[in-house]
């Protein structure tokens, strides 16, 4: 008899659980389908108010019908001044249990407001990695920094078409350091110290006799041995068990003069290349405030940061060239990944205060873009006291950066610039996860295997820059 009684109120709120569930998947999908009817009417390019909503109807009930969502519901669209389109949905579905306590249908509502036209300016910063993982092949056997190149070029090709595009973009390389460009050295928000030498002279020459001794070495195992460089193996030949040697003196004994010290004074000079480091004062690396606070330049005796950025132009040879010219390494130096620099120098470029301010003001008549592109996890960490990178296997000291690279994007994401991200052969959990969340949504986010999904995901950016968006 109990089980009985208790029947009825456990049937009444299983089947109301059941019904909010059909409920939310009817709001996501009138969502879906709303979205859709307003951005087919924003990109009709129609001036009359009753075409605009024959369009607006015709794609709503199209896809409506496409994903099966049944039920009575009211559609309108208002056009306003300003050019934005907005669509409203009304109505419900039929509940399955909800008449046990009354209730005979679930509403329904939703909402999208679109653009129309493509007035609005867009300026895009393509911050990409150039660290010397870059160098890597991909699982294609294309080395990455070239499936990099034909990636970015192929979205520049896209959006500046003909002469009146509209659209500006920027190139950030980043690896461990930013280049900011030889021409920038008395910027105002700039501190770089002076170029000096320093000589030194060698210790007088001296000469000695010494005996020649024979090194014989028995046993060993001969095998092979890995060395890292930001991600990059590199095999070479080792003893995995070393040889046992003995010095033995020659018979009869033989000797050879050796000398040390002389010959002429020595320079060497400490130069700028036009490599930074982090402001490092308070937060201040996270962001673009306080422009009056300067970023440090740092000198030594050869360059240790790569290709120099390019402001925004509307010039696409520029940009293609700036492009082609990436490079990933010079000479020894193959450096490692720190994002932060990256990001934030993204932000910079599209910002319209210093250090750079080609940037448009900011507001509803210009989108403002990140590209993050990146085939690997932050190696390196921040070093307060002066602002430079230094590179770290520590767990800790990683989190802290990755914790910067997502402050970074939150203060890009709160100025309203938009951020996509894309991974070239990412396997971390923890990297993607970051990509992810820095990135505007998670729709914005790519996870390219190799040369050819990294060019169709900088096809799709392309493709939603151009398009008419979504504005609410």
């Amino acid at each position: 008899m109990i089980f009985a009684l208790a029947l009825v109120p456990l049937s009444v709120v299983t089947g109301a659980g059941i019904d909010v569930t059909r409920a939310v998947t009817a709001r996501s999908a009138a969502q879906n389908a709303l979205d859709a009817a307003v951005l087919a009417a924003a990109r009709a390019n129609l001036d009359d108010e009753d075409e605009l909503k024959a369009v607006f109807e015709a794609s709503f009930e199209a896809n409506a019908s496409q994903i099966g969502l049944g039920g009575e519901f009211e559609t309108d669209l208002e056009v306003g001044e300003d050019g934005e389109l907005l669509g409203t949905l009304q109505g419900s579905i039929p509940a399955i249990f909800g008449g046990l306590i009354g209730m005979d249908t679930l509403p329904v509502k939703a909402s999208a407001a679109a653009v129309r036209g493509s007035a609005d300016a867009v300026e895009v910063a393509l911050v990409l990695d150039n660290t010397w993982s870059m160098s890597a092949n991909d699982s294609l056997g294309t080395p990455k920094i070239n499936g990099l190149k034909i990636a970015a070029k192929a979205l520049v090709e896209e959006l500046m078409v003909g002469d009146d595009h509209g659209i500006k973009i920027s190139v950030v390389p980043y690896a461990d350091y930013i280049n900011v460009g030889m021409g920038n050295r008395t910027a105002s928000w700039l501190n770089v110290p002076d170029d000096y030498s320093v000589t030194s002279t060698p210790p007088p020459k001296t000469c000695w006799e010494e005996e020649v001794k024979i090194n014989t070495c028995t046993g060993g195992v001969l095998g092979t041995c890995t060395s890292w460089t930001d991600g990059v193996p590199t095999s070479y030949t080792c003893w995995i068990v070393p040889q046992t040697c003995v010095w033995t003196s020659k018979t009869p004994k033989e000797y050879v003069e050796k000398c040390s010290g002389g010959g002429p004074p020595v320079t060497t000079w400490y130069k700028w290349f036009g490599c930074i480091g982090s402001r490092n004062t308070g937060t201040l690396r996270l962001n673009d405030t306080q422009p009056d606070v300067k970023y440090p330049g740092f000198l030594a005796t050869w360059q240790q940061c790569l290709n120099p950025i390019l402001p925004l132009t509307g010039d696409r040879a520029t940009v293609v060239s700036s492009i082609n010219n990436l490079i990933v390494n010079i000479g020894g130096y193959k450096p490692s990944t720190y994002i932060p620099a990256g990001m934030v120098w993204g932000v910079n470029a599209l910002s319209p205060t210093a250090p750079l301010t080609e940037g448009l003001d900011y507001g509803d008549q210009v989108r403002k873009i990140i590209v993050l592109m990146t085939d690997g996890e932050n190696t390196m960490r921040y070093i307060a006291s002066n602002g430079t990178h230094a590179a770290t296997s520590v767990a800790s000291q990683l989190a802290e950066t990755n914790s910067d690279v997502l402050s970074i994007c939150t203060y890009a994401k709160n100025q309203g610039m938009e951020i996509y991200t894309v991974s070239l052969g990412v396997t971390s959990p923890t990297a993607l996860s970051m990509l992810t969340s820095c990135a505007t949504s998670p729709g914005h986010a790519f996870a390219a295997t190799d040369s050819t999904a990294l060019l169709a995901a900088f096809r799709q950016i392309a493709e939603s820059l151009r398009q008419v968006r979504l504005t609410r």
